[in-house]
């Protein structure tokens, strides 16, 4: 069942032949990915996903940046950032004490977090904070260039094939000679789709416990402005007397940690601050052409497929009955899917990104013809965009019907069983103790008859695709090369639904970790079903993976006539986001969402306290901002980062985004796109109120004997 929209294909601006571009290369490091595609003119301090690396002090980026010389003198806090900030999978946190402390949004751990904490959990000491199953911390050790190693290895490559196999082994290599301990975890990072490579290495931190969360971690406002979310929770991270944290254990001790200050100095409009986060995929550097797809064709299709589902389970189960409790949550999951993608083409239907992206390749390709040595570099390059990008939006067309087949959640299953008795003996038995939890849990979200109508829906709108993207193997099975007969779909999909044994639990049991001989040799017509379909649907994925690497391939010779077209314009600036860590620089600074129309960037203690239903605000009541808002570049599916002033302290905790920000995975948007934050006073002030003083104590200890 399909829990995430699928993967959409990246920018193609090349074929799957590389060009050697000259001084190109060289310039990486220092520049990484041009904006050339952005439509944007200059780099701002507000917008980009900078790497650490691109910032420190000798960089020449610095001086391309909006920066003014007092800020360029004082210069940027990274080595505090890098050996404080954490990740906690896509978010960020970022220790605020000697003994472990561990700062970041309450969203982050909202799936962790246990039952009693959801009316606010107030520990006074250690023994009382709670083991947070599950949520693991990573400090970033090391961040090393190995693009001319991997390049090397790569160099000798036939095609696009043997370059994956090669590099997939030398990935193997490299994470084995770097993970040298049992708490060390390391990735291999792709940068600009594979010029240039990082090796991460990450300390790995498993016991991790709940401090403290307020009683109101959000509030009802969930996307406009102003906000009074005390949206934050405190962890402490756990460790043995040689440092590592691989599990919970009663008697480990708090880890000795680096830490930032939380700051108790008042922000002020128009200040600089950094954001650390891990932004997950951005699509910063996709073409019009991309674009126009995914908002005119896929985005819309998927909101009709969605629309189709909520109708469809409304009338199958009726709010009350016993299928409720089954279908209930995937209700609610679609319903809210179906919000945020209507939201989102809305909020691009009203915005200027076709058309910045329209002007910005016009751009590109003006300086291309420009000159004959960049058409004969170059043209070739651009002149198989369409070519494979057609390809790719045909096929995703047809991929969309297909995923949304499999919220039938039998056939599903069947596959899934299938695929598993095809592992090697040695390893089945292990995917199959790991799967068994999903099976127990299979009775709770399964009825028959709504699954046998989802399935019989969906193969009616998998009948209306062309029939060059249709599957020969479904298609007559179903007898639908001659049209959609749904009387005919219906009775082939009650027979299965009545003679498999797979709707029983205890023949589901049965089949896990069966050999694929058996599936092959039985019977039941599901299985029967699933065993004749799998030639086909390997194919296809066979064809999904050639062409991703074909595109992957692509991108990269791409992305390097962006980097010659940047270095020719003298242009710094970013590479798409990719999970790994990154510096946000922005400002503190309110917005106009429409004419006539200003928000203030801070939302105040006063009138918090007034929501709060709290007595009269007096005189005494300090002036402290609530949240407030910045500039600093995010991504709106992952609003999640630490943000710290120039000295290095601590001064707020994104957890939000306005509504204008639902595109910033595609462009930045200078003039309202805005992050949502805690203000670290707040979070004092707050922490004093309920009382929480071994932690203020703590607080007060460390940045005293940080100065």
């Amino acid at each position: 069942m399909p829990q995430r929209l699928p993967k959409r294909p990246g920018i193609v601006l090349a074929s799957a032949q590389c060009v050697k571009l000259p001084n190109v290369m060289n310039k990486i490091a220092g520049y990484a990915l041009g904006i050339a595609l952005l439509g944007s003119a200059h780099s701002q301090a507000d917008e980009g996903f900078w790497l650490p690396q691109q910032l420190d002090a000798n960089s020449p980026l610095l001086a391309q940046l909006n920066l003014t010389a007092q800020e360029r003198a004082n210069g940027l806090p990274l080595p505090q950032l890098n050996q404080t900030v954490v990740r906690l999978g896509r978010c960020s946190g970022a220790f605020v004490s000697a003994s472990g402390l561990l700062l970041t949004s309450a969203d982050c751990v909202a799936d962790y977090l246990p039952q009693d904490a959801a009316a606010g959990l107030n520990n006074s000491n250690r023994a009382a904070e709670q083991p947070l199953t599950g949520l693991t911390a990573k400090l970033l050790l090391q961040s090393r260039d190995v693009s001319s190693q991997v390049q090397r290895a790569l160099g000798v490559a036939t095609d696009a094939e043997d370059k994956a196999a090669r590099l997939a082994q030398l990935k193997t290599t490299l994470l084995s000679d770097c993970e040298s301990a049992a708490d060390i975890r390391c990735q291999l990072v792709a940068e600009h789709h594979g010029l240039q490579y990082r090796l991460e290495q990450y300390r790995r931190l498993a016991d991790v416990r709940l401090v403290y969360l307020p009683p109101a971690a959000t509030d009802d406002n969930s996307s406009g402005w102003p906000r009074y979310a005390a949206n934050y929770v405190l962890l402490r991270v756990y460790a043995d007397d040689q440092g590592q944290s691989l599990a919970y254990n009663a008697a480990h001790q708090p880890l000795q940690s680096r830490f930032a200050r939380l700051s108790d100095t008042a922000l002020s409009e128009q200040q600089l601050i950094l954001t650390a986060l891990f932004v997950g995929q951005t699509r910063r550097y996709r073409p019009a052409s991309e674009l126009k797809f995914q908002f005119d064709s896929w985005y819309p299709q998927a909101l009709t497929y969605q629309q189709q589902m909520l109708q469809l389970l409304r009338e199958l189960v009726p709010a009350g009955s016993e299928r409720s409790l089954r279908y209930g949550a995937l209700l609610t999951q679609v319903q809210h899917q179906f919000e945020r993608q209507q939201a989102r083409l809305q909020q691009y239907h009203r915005s200027t990104l076709y058309n910045d992206k329209q002007a910005a390749q016009q751009a590109l390709a003006q300086w291309i013809s420009s000159s004959p040595v960049r058409q004969q570099l170059y043209g070739p390059a651009l002149q198989q965009l369409e070519s494979l990008l057609g390809q790719q939006q045909q096929l995703a067309l047809r991929d969309l019907v297909l995923d949304y087949l499999q919220y039938a959640r039998l056939p599903a299953l069947a596959r899934e069983l299938y695929q598993l008795a095809q592992l090697p003996d040695n390893e089945r038995a292990q995917a199959a103790s790991q799967f068994s939890p999903r099976l127990a849990a299979f009775e709770q979200q399964f009825d028959a008859r709504v699954d046998m109508e989802l399935a019989l829906h969906f193969l009616g709108q998998y009948a209306s695709l062309p029939s060059a993207l249709r599957v020969a193997a479904l298609d007559q099975y179903f007898a639908l090369n001659d049209g959609f007969n749904r009387e005919i779909v219906k009775h082939k999909l009650s027979a299965i639904y009545r003679g498999t044994g797979l709707t029983r639990a205890q023949m589901r049991q049965y089949w896990l970790g069966r050999p694929a001989s058996d599936f092959v040799q039985s019977q039941d017509p599901l299985l029967s079903f699933t065993v004749a379909l799998a030639p086909a649907l390997e194919q296809l994925a066979a064809q999904r993976q050639q062409l991703a690497l074909q595109l992957e391939q692509a991108r990269a010779a791409a992305m390097e006539v962006v980097l010659a077209y940047n270095e020719a314009h003298n242009i710094a600036s970013y590479a798409d986001a990719n999970g790994s860590l990154r510096i946000s620089l922005g400002r503190i600074s309110g917005f106009a969402p429409a004419d006539a129309v200003w928000y203030q960037p801070f939302s105040s203690l006063a009138a918090w306290q007034r929501r709060q239903g709290q007595a009269q605000v007096t005189e005494a009541t300090p002036a402290i901002a609530v949240n407030f808002l910045a500039s600093n570049d995010s991504c709106h599916s992952n609003p999640s980062g630490i943000s710290f002033n120039q000295q290095g302290e601590l001064v707020g905790v994104m957890f939000g985004a306005v509504p204008a920000n639902l595109l910033s995975g595609w462009q930045y948007q200078a003039q309202t796109g805005r992050t949502v934050q805690v203000d670290a006073r707040f979070i004092r002030w707050q922490l004093k109120q309920v009382g929480q003083t071994a932690i203020l104590t703590e607080l007060e200890h460390t940045a005293a004997t940080a100065q």
